[in-house]
């Protein structure tokens, strides 16, 4: 338990394991045949966002934490950032889809729109903190744009990115950890 505590455990999981983390839901509801009704969706839909972001927030906060304390960044944006989006799809869930039941117009409320805006915004800010901070790590230098901006992309394609992406999280973890494991030998 400490482990997943510590964010570890999605540092550790093989790529095949974190997709059917993601996929598994999905294919569950649609094996036994459990309609796709937009509450269903939505949770099935909030279980891959709360996956998604805690595996981004495991590789930015443990990156970052590698880092030198003069290149580290603050981690409260960016965990304000992954939290935004989540808040966002329980209000939409709680507040917009029992609507939808009670035989309310499918016109979503005006509120809906700037949550979506932030949650956007917040979204893009967790990805390019997640590839910074990694590619950071990674070259062992402040990564500027260019140097990162696969692994942004790969994060925001993420069914495709995580396949890319968490080998190479699996090798900078366990390299990282077995050289903080050994004293120095000069």
């Amino acid at each position: 338990m400490t482990e997943f505590l510590r964010m570890t455990f999605f540092l550790k999981l093989r790529h095949w394991e974190l997709f059917l983390m993601l996929a598994l839901p999905t294919v569950m509801s649609l094996l036994f045949g459990i309609p796709f009704e937009p509450l269903v969706a939505a949770s099935i839909g909030l279980f891959m966002m709360l996956v998604l972001f805690l595996w981004m927030f495991s590789i930015g906060a443990w990156s970052n934490r590698r880092l030198p304390e003069s290149r580290q960044r603050a981690l409260l944006p960016f965990a304000i950032a992954l939290a935004i989006p989540l808040i966002y799809l329980l209000m939409y869930i709680f507040l917009y889809i029992p609507q939808l039941g009670n035989g309310a117009p499918s016109k979503p409320p005006l509120w809906l729109l700037p949550m979506h805006m932030l949650s956007m915004v917040g979204i893009f800010y967790g990805i390019w903190y997640t590839a910074r901070s990694l590619k950071s790590l990674q070259e062992n230098q402040d990564a500027d744009f260019l140097i990162f901006s696969s692994t942004f992309f790969l994060l925001f394609i993420f069914p495709l990115g995580l396949w890319l992406i968490q080998p190479s999280v699996n090798q900078l973890y366990y390299r990282l950890e077995q050289a903080a494991e050994k004293p120095d030998e000069n």
